[in-house]
């Protein structure tokens, strides 16, 4: 089994941006997105307006200014390979307690994956739940599409 990264979060925290897990390579960085192929932080920081520092810990620092987190919905799991399709045995992260910790007002699922473990979990029921285009590299495809729908979502948020 593969072990999750830990939440990215603060006191301030309103947006959640959830995944399912973490690819091979961020686990290899021990860093969320850490792909070079997967979009994320380029869409995301383009939605906000900001410069990408491309340091990630000025990256996590951006976020959470700007009161945005980020978890998965997988605590541990199998998969072989990155892809979303590609998971076995998996354990769902315990949200609980992290939505005690943080004012959570919305979650953004980073893909259908994410979307559809996140309607399944008991404690997310009650927070507005949006599906968003997965940042990964598997849908460049969709860049144009994608981007477009991530930032109609940060001017309806912010």
């Amino acid at each position: 089994m593969k072990k999750g990264l830990a939440p990215v979060y603060n006191a301030q925290t309103k947006i959640l941006i959830l995944g399912s897990a973490p690819s091979e390579k961020s686990l290899m960085r021990q860093q969320y997105y850490g792909n070079k192929s997967n979009r994320f932080w380029s869409i995301l920081f383009d939605c906000l307006q900001v410069a990408d520092p491309e340091d990630y810990q000025k990256r996590l620092a951006i976020l959470l200014a700007h009161r945005i987190g980020l978890w998965d919905v997988y605590h541990t799991f199998e998969r072989s390979g990155s892809m979303d399709h590609q998971y076995g045995t998996v354990e769902r992260n315990d949200f609980s307690a992290f939505l005690q910790a943080a004012p959570i007002e919305t979650v953004i699922a980073n893909g259908k994956k994410a979307f559809q473990e996140a309607q399944k979990i008991p404690e997310l029921s009650n927070y507005p739940l949006i599906s968003c285009l997965s940042t990964s590299g598997a849908n460049n495809a969709k860049t144009k599409e994608r981007l477009s729908q991530w930032k109609r979502v940060f001017n309806e948020l912010t």
